[in-house]
């Protein structure tokens, strides 16, 4: 029955780990894997107890190693994880001296090259394709399929090792039952035997170090995905982490590079490194995609580790990871003459504007998805990237309260109008009149938004509700204006209000609002303005 439980609980495990680079709601298996997580903590401190049932049940690696020997030796009696074997010096040398660098690494910065070895970052790297994970596989599947056990788990995992530590004196541990006829044909002068004795381990450790070198020569290759027609790899001054992730360096320690994220990436924007530092680990990659706003942090949800963290309280457009910085001498405008506007045109936040016949990043707003990047025609490099940052910026939205003082700040400290949503300020204008409040209709910000002016009348009050904002506030507001934006379903708000707006002179009304004097409409309001107007602002209106 113990067995059969196991057998279960083995294949329900490969299944689900399996299963969640592909797209399905499984990744809480993964959270159980080697990482800095409680998950991992807690089967640790049971191993004592119940014996290596991570190797057995859990590992990935460990169970496909089962069903190879199970394929390839059917017949074999000898115990897949067994403690009371006894290890050969050699054995002992490889396995200490594998974990002790794998730790190094870890602390000294290389944590992806350090975590290289490990079950699930070698899974994960071969369902994603990359091509030194994927060798690491056929190296573990190659030593199950010539040798005797999971001599992978015995002799090279530093995960194996650990756990060999911890269940030397288990509760659980394998011992010699009423079935054993005491033979002794698992072992021999203290060193495991093979039935096969054209496969010694030597030979076996060989083959190791042959695919390393095929590995070497892998490193060089693109796996088979680059496209003559995709854009060369910019040289970042710091490469893009996923939305979410924790400071790069605490990342670069946190991160398995188990490739969970790049299967369940949404954008199709995220690749493995293959910087040394952080090898295997992922970063983004613009040339296939960018990353999505309409994407609920599916990196994160999926991340077994903390190193990408799921923020359900934070839109995606609050997220910054990085900003775009644009190359002048790649630029199409420049190269070929060509009045290019993709950067611009494709920017979800608005972050780009074509100024004096060229594009200028405001990187007060860029968030760093990629779009531009990803969109750019210039060749062999795109004229436009993206800079990641060492520490992501969140904006967090704060209460209206909060929010509508910070405006009226802005206001006060010369700003003309202000309009934020969702609790983040989106834009603010300065000028005279009504151009400042004029230019946000025209770019769309008032749209369910919450505007701060310094004065409003009637006009301000008709051009709010045009751009169908959902509040406005004002230092100083007529009646008129707030019984007009009432009546539309605008709420309205003052510092002070007044019966009308006046000319600067104070001798008679806002010209601007002699304009629409007697009218009703709104709409018809605003065409009669912006007639009025003919793009320069009236210098009699007093704002």
């Amino acid at each position: 029955m113990k067995r059969l439980l196991k057998t279960v609980v083995a294949a329900a495990m490969l299944a689900c780990v399996t299963a969640a680079f592909f797209g399905c709601d499984t990744d809480l298996a993964c959270r159980i894997q080697p990482a800095a997580t409680v998950f991992f903590l807690v089967v640790l401190l049971l191993t004592p107890i119940i014996g290596r049932l991570f190797c057995e049940c859990f590992c990935p690696l460990g169970i496909i190693q089962s069903i190879v020997n199970w394929i390839f030796h059917p017949k074999t009696k000898v115990r897949r994880v067994c403690t009371r074997l006894p290890e050969s010096h050699a054995q002992q040398t490889v396995r200490w001296t594998v974990l002790a660098v794998s730790a190094v690494l870890a602390v000294t910065g290389f944590g992806a090259i350090g975590w290289l070895l490990t079950p699930y970052s070698i899974y994960g790297k071969a369902l994603t394709l990359f091509a030194p994970g994927v060798a690491i596989f056929v190296a573990v599947v190659a030593l199950a399929a010539l040798g005797k056990g999971r001599i992978w788990c015995n002799w090279i995992c530093p995960v194996g090792t650990l756990f060999n530590i911890l269940s030397k004196k288990s509760m659980c541990a394998h011992k010699v039952g009423k079935g054993c006829g005491n033979c002794k044909a698992c072992f021999e002068g203290g060193k495991l035997e093979s039935k096969d004795p054209s496969v010694t381990r030597r030979e076996a450790l060989k083959g190791v170090a042959v695919l390393a070198v095929a590995e070497t020569v892998e490193k060089t290759t693109d796996g088979g995905y680059a496209a003559v027609s995709l854009p060369g790899v910019p040289a970042r001054p710091a490469p893009v982490l996923p939305p979410g992730a924790v400071d790069r360096s605490e990342f670069n320690l946190k991160c398995v590079a188990c490739g969970l994220c790049i299967a369940n990436c949404k954008g199709n924007c995220l690749s493995t490194s293959t910087n040394l530092k952080r090898f295997g680990q992922p970063e983004m990659d613009f040339r296939r995609g960018h990353c999505l706003l309409g994407c609920n942090y599916s990196c994160g949800h999926v991340c077994p580790t903390g190193a990408i963290n799921w923020i359900p309280r934070l839109e995606r457009k609050n997220v910054h990871m990085g900003h775009a910085i644009w190359k002048k001498d790649l630029c199409i405008r420049t190269t070929d003459g060509v009045q290019c506007t993709a950067c611009s045109r494709k920017c979800p936040v608005g972050a780009i504007h074509i100024v004096e016949g060229f594009p200028v990043v405001d990187k007060t707003v860029c968030i760093g998805c990629g779009a531009c990047e990803h969109v750019c025609p210039a060749r062999p490099m795109p004229a436009i990237f993206v800079k990641g940052f060492e520490r992501q910026r969140l904006v967090w939205p704060i209460d209206e309260g909060g929010l509508l003082a910070e405006m009226k700040t802005l206001v006060m400290g010369g700003v003309s109008c202000v309009a934020a949503k969702d609790g983040v300020i989106v834009a603010k204008e300065t000028g005279r009149g009504i151009m400042p409040i004029m230019k946000l209709l025209a770019d769309g910000k008032l749209a369910h938004a919450l505007v701060v002016d310094k004065v409003v009348g009637r006009a301000a009050a008709a051009i709010c509700i045009v751009g169908k904002a959902k509040k406005v506030h004002a230092m100083m507001m007529s009646a008129e204006a707030a019984s007009l934006l009432k009546a539309h379903g605008v709420e309205a708000g003052a510092d002070k209000t007044v019966p009308k707006i006046l000319n600067r002179d104070m001798t008679d009304g806002c010209p601007m609002e002699q304009t629409i004097d007697g009218m009703e409409d709104p709409a018809e309001m605003v065409k009669a303005l912006k007639s009025r107007l003919v793009g320069v602002e009236s210098p009699g209106s007093k704002r």
